[in-house]
């Protein structure tokens, strides 16, 4: 096995610098630290373990909560997307992730027993109370999308903008001349959920339009609910002329839905996604989206817990990763004008 003097004799500095650059701390360049990791990859390096955790008094594992089943969480796109962010800084820093699907004792108790660092949670909902005792004890935690208000036994969390571009999609489709705008959502006590349908609201009570909750289905992010969800809005007596998906999910369910209806978008009607992934990149028509930087939020929440794990202290503040709203061919002109 590699050892760090090798890499060190190798790169042509000393151990520490070595130690410093594969352990993401400061001190090191940015060319050093790039050379330093290419020469630990090539040799198939990696720290003992052991003997990290008896100096350091912690043994290099996250551990990774996601709230959700399996066959969800392996099946959707935004907790795939997420898991890339994480890991990706999680392995240049040294670390190793354990997974935990759908964790119904406390998560206090996950971290004592199962000997991690830290915990990240991907996916709570903000009445989730398991979360709590993560800040009471003093564990290094965070959260994503985290919570609705700003209570100090809330962990850090990191999460995207969702408001703006929301505001700017919904804006978008009023000034197409739309007035039954529907907005699948997700669950109702999901952060996604809350942040969005306030913009909705806003956009609509800014253009002097009336809210009217039929139109604001709530659904549990999947395929199968986008397509039934997408079914019953389309039942209604008065169907809507444009409609927003929470996520890829929620999106892929709502086209294959109106599809089935043989329905023309945009001709009868318009479509806004909201993305992860690249998964509707190719539909035909090109469609309008709102693009939610996943990638980006498992790596700013990874580099936090890590952060507090080596520091003892949290980041100061963690800036809301902005989303952004694309128009493309799937929205057009209210077919029906009121």
């Amino acid at each position: 096995m590699s050892t760090i003097l090798e890499i060190a004799k190798l790169a042509n500095v000393s151990c520490s610098t070595v130690s410093r650059a594969l352990n993401g701390r400061k001190g090191v360049s940015d060319a050093i630290r790039a050379k330093i990791v290419k020469l630990a990859q090539d040799l198939d390096y990696y720290p003992d373990s052991t003997a990290r955790a008896l100096v350091s008094k912690r043994v290099g594992v996250i551990g990774l909560i996601i709230p959700r089943t399996s066959e969800y969480t392996f099946t959707s796109p935004y907790y795939s997307h997420i898991l890339l962010g994480i890991s990706a800084v999680v392995t240049e820093r040294g670390y190793q992730v354990m997974l935990v699907i759908n964790e119904r004792k406390s998560y206090a108790a996950f971290y004592h027993r199962r000997m991690v660092d830290g915990i990240l949670v991907v996916g709570n909902h903000f009445d989730d109370k398991k979360i709590w005792p993560l800040t009471e004890s003093g564990i290094p935690s965070v959260v994503v999308p985290g919570f609705i208000d700003d209570s100090p036994r809330n962990p850090l969390s990191v999460n995207s903008e969702n408001y703006d571009s929301n505001y700017q999609a919904v804006s978008h489709l009023i000034q197409l001349g739309h007035r039954r705008i529907a907005f699948i959502l997700g669950y109702p006590n999901s952060k996604y959920s809350v942040e969005r349908i306030i913009a909705y609201q806003d956009a609509l009570r800014d253009h002097g339009l009336e809210y009217r909750e039929e139109y604001t289905p709530y659904s549990d992010f999947s395929v199968a609910d986008g397509f039934r969800v997408m079914g019953d809005l389309l039942d209604l007596p008065q169907p809507p002329t444009a409609v927003l998906c929470l996520n890829d999910s929620i999106s892929i369910g709502t086209l294959d839905q109106i599809k089935s209806r043989n329905l023309r978008i945009p001709d009868e009607l318009s479509v806004v996604v909201t993305c992860a992934s690249d998964m509707l990149a190719h539909y035909d028509p090109p469609l309008s989206t709102i693009k939610v930087p996943v990638v980006s939020v498992g790596k700013a929440a990874a580099s936090a817990l890590i952060e507090m794990i080596e520091t003892g202290e949290a980041p100061r503040e963690i800036p809301k990763i902005p989303s952004t709203f694309t128009i493309r061919k799937s929205t057009g002109p209210c077919p029906r004008p009121e």
